[in-house]
């Protein structure tokens, strides 16, 4: 009770200071748990037909021991395919039982470092009898599609499937004790690449593996992260960490290598687990000088938290252990905050925020930042522009410096603001152990996953009606309008998975929730609305459209429901002749009061007559030039040499010049 008191007061003293600067007390001991980061425990299980659980089994034990005693959000998942390395075909229960596994990590609050291998045993005369090629790619064929349904729950990619634990070394179809890229390892990473999830990484045994995939022994630089491509998805892992100075083949020269890493490391992922047996080695090789160093300069993010049990008990012994679960992956601490007091509807909220990550790495898989403004009942969430994979580790301290519109539609009164970064699957947005901690005192609201920037802003009524001021470029009618191009959302975006708009569940369908797009409509007329619709159960939907000027609606429109179940596109006709040119707010917004509404896209095509052979087809002389602004069909101005449809004074022409 005495700690709730204070942090309730804390936050309330901090919220005195709202318009000027607020300074925040770091926490530098607290050992509490992230997602994406730190120890984790090994799970492996042999699959058969009838016991294909890795998970699902022992889940009051992973929870007791691992999650609320340790404070770990990671399992590493290992599954052994022992019983199918001559069978191409898995059986449907072995799928299924990995679909349950991934639902009861998600019971748990945790995620999986994902592997799979044929074999735990390199005593046949030091081979690890595996599966051939074409099994090993049979097999990802059939988890492909159980990968991409379960990919929330899947931190990143370990590449597996060969030799001995899937190792890579020990193997008996892959080129035994090979410690170069092969024709064999390089087909099963292109298989892996198509199948994994492009939002996630893969992780590969050695250095040397990865720079012979991808044929370039330059680190990966900041211009080529997140961009998709093999070099920018292929991360590391280390199952010899800090055994000697190569860590058993681990590296061929660290001279080179690990400076290469100390680059890459920054932009995708690396940690595995430590193997020294011997204590007086562990006392050598791991000691806290070494292993803090070690772990600094890479950018370690997760490490077995029980094997080596020499090396963990030495750690728990000397205190490296606990420092090392406060710092391995990101531990992010506001240092300071200023926001303006008062904003008035529909204008700008600023935002100037000082971030020191304290832990050795940053995050990897993208997530978004959010402030949000909460009052009783009713939140706002405004996203950020910036990104929090580019929040470097080691005691860096970044910036944010921003301005965000408040909505029009919020009401009037006094709004306490958060800090949120939720995960960034639909499906996990809104679980508080997937959002991330901020390490200092007094900001963390377990329920709610956010933290308490201790600061308050008033929203007040607008004042008199502006120009708009479009921030970047208005998106050009006729236009698709998606996630890749949205300009603002009524609330934190949670309810956006990878596919679709998620307008609310059919028992909980929210009529409150819109998506809008920043566009200009350069020439009136009629358009065709297409609604890319994900499957939609049998129950329909219905949504209102509308073209917002900066005072009132100019023009709406209401699609009505369909009954289709599967996935839908269908057209309706949309009138913007008595609409005049500008710059416009393009609103979607859900109004059915049940059922399960899904929305991907909104594609708005011009609807001009088609011109024919007869008078719509002329020659544009010097004159029609003058006059008209030709634009071709995503709205681009085009000059006198273009030929083929364009819109010309709001009608479309086939033009031919001769």
């Amino acid at each position: 009770m005495k700690r709730l008191l204070f942090v309730l007061t804390a936050a309330c003293m901090a919220a005195v200071l709202s318009a000027a600067t607020v300074n925040y007390t770091a926490d530098n001991t607290t050992i509490f748990a992230n997602p994406e980061r730190g120890f984790y425990t090994e799970l492996d299980h042999v699959v058969t037909k009838k016991k294909p659980h890795c998970v699902k089994d022992r889940k009051d034990e992973i929870r007791e021991y691992y999650i609320n005693k340790d404070k770990k959000s990671l399992l590493l998942v290992l599954y052994y395919l022992d019983n199918f390395k001559s069978t191409a075909t898995l059986p449907e229960e072995v799928l299924k039982g990995f679909d349950e596994d991934m639902q009861a990590l998600r019971d748990l609050g945790v995620k999986a470092i994902l592997r799979f291998a044929y074999t735990a045993d390199d005593n046949n005369d030091q081979i690890g009898y595996d599966a051939p090629l074409s099994i090993v790619e049979s097999h990802i064929g059939q988890y492909k599609s159980h990968w991409e349904a379960n990919a929330d729950v899947i931190y990143v990619f370990q590449a597996g499937f060969v030799g001995a634990w899937g190792e890579w070394y020990y193997t008996s179809n892959f080129g035994n004790k090979e410690s170069r890229m092969n024709d064999s390892h390089r087909a099963l990473v292109d298989t892996l690449l198509a199948a994994v999830p492009a939002d996630r990484y893969i992780q590969l045994r050695t250095p040397i593996f990865k720079t012979d995939y991808v044929d370039d022994t330059k680190a990966l630089t900041v211009d080529e992260a997140y961009s998709g491509t093999a070099k920018a998805r292929i991360g590391h892992h280390n199952d010899a960490f800090l055994y000697g100075d190569k860590n058993q083949g681990t590296y061929v020269d660290t001279a080179t290598q690990k400076p290469y890493l100390a680059k890459e490391t920054l932009y995708v992922p690396i940690g595995g687990e430590t193997d020294i047996l011997d204590a007086e080695q562990a006392a050598e090789d791991a000691s806290y000088e070494r292993t803090t160093g070690e772990m600094s300069r890479l950018h370690w993010t997760f490490l077995q938290g029980e094997y080596s049990q020499t090396v963990t008990d030495m750690w728990r012994e000397n205190g490296t252990f606990d420092e090392l679960n406060r710092k391995m992956g990101y531990r992010y601490q506001l240092v300071s905050g200023t926001f303006s007091a008062e904003v008035k509807q529909g204008e700008k909220l600023s935002v100037k925020l000082q971030i020191r990550n304290v832990g050795y790495a940053p995050l990897y898989n993208e997530r978004s930042a959010y402030i949000v403004l909460k009052n009783g009942n009713k939140k706002y969430a405004l996203k950020l522009a910036t990104d929090p994979r580019t929040w470097l580790p080691n005691g860096v301290i970044s910036s944010v410096d921003e301005q965000l519109t408040i909505p029009a539609n919020v009401p009037e009164g006094v709004y306490q603001l958060y800090l949120h970064l939720p995960d960034a699957y639909e499906t996990l947005a809104s679980d508080s152990r997937y959002a991330v901690r901020f390490a200092n005192m007094g900001v963390w609201n377990d329920e709610t996953g956010m933290n308490n920037l201790g600061a308050s802003v008033t929203v007040t009524a607008k004042g008199e009606p502006v120009d708009p001021e479009p921030q970047g470029d208005a998106i050009v009618l006729p236009a698709t309008l998606n996630k890749s191009n949205v300009t603002a959302y009524s609330d934190d975006m949670t309810w956006y998975n990878n596919d679709y708009f998620d307008f609310g569940s059919e028992d909980a369908p929210n009529t409150e929730r819109w998506a809008e797009w920043m566009v200009e409509l350069k020439y009136p007329g009629k358009y065709i609305v297409s609604e890319n619709m994900a499957t939609a159960n049998g129950t329909g939907h219905q949504w209102q459209l509308q073209l917002l000027d900066k005072e009132s609606v100019s023009a709406s429109y209401t699609a009505e429901g369909t009954w289709d179940d599967g996935d839908i596109t269908y057209d309706e006709k949309w009138d913007l002749n008595a609409v005049a040119k500008g710059v416009y707010t393009l609103r979607v917004q859900n109004i059915m009061e049940w059922g399960q509404p899904k929305l991907r896209s909104l594609t708005l095509t011009y609807d001009g007559d088609q011109p024919t052979q007869g008078d719509d087809v002329r020659t544009l002389n010097a004159d029609d030039a003058r006059v008209y602004q030709a634009y071709d069909l995503l709205g681009r101005p085009v000059d006198d040499s273009y030929q083929g449809i364009v819109i010309l004074n709001g009608k479309k022409q086939l033009r031919k010049n001769h």
